[in-house]
């Protein structure tokens, strides 16, 4: 065995694709989302929200544009409505358009989402 056997469970000691893909803004104290924020807020108000949020169907008109399968988007209408309340709010939206671009780098999606990602406005004090 070599000095690499068996450590593929394990954080490369090279930090391999460290601070990439999903992983990208942990650690940082600005949310990576708020960086295409002056993208994602527009797009958001033009899908016109009620009280602060828009529809599943609202933003699935939004999400389909990025031509991921379906089983994709649901995968990331699933991380991003963090409330699980089946609408988004502004930073739930900006979350998905940032895991759609995520997963359009070629990155995996992970099956819960990173403390990093959670919408500044659903934080509870605990977490950070």
């Amino acid at each position: 065995g070599g000095a690499f056997d068996g450590v593929e469970d394990v954080l490369s000691p090279f930090g391999y694709r460290k601070g990439e893909g999903i992983d990208a803004g942990c650690g940082e104290v600005d949310w990576i989302c708020n960086r295409d924020r002056a993208r994602t807020d527009p797009i958001f108000e033009s899908l016109q929200p009620v009280d602060g949020k828009i529809s599943g169907a609202a933003a699935k008109s939004e999400l389909i544009k990025s031509k991921l399968p379906n089983n994709v988007l649901s995968k990331i209408w699933k991380l991003s409505d963090y409330d699980q309340d089946g609408f988004l709010d502004i930073e739930e939206f900006a979350l998905a358009m940032h895991l759609i671009n995520v997963k359009m780098d070629g990155n995996e999606l992970p099956s819960a989402l990173p403390l990093h990602l959670v919408p500044p406005s659903k934080r509870r004090v605990d977490q950070d």
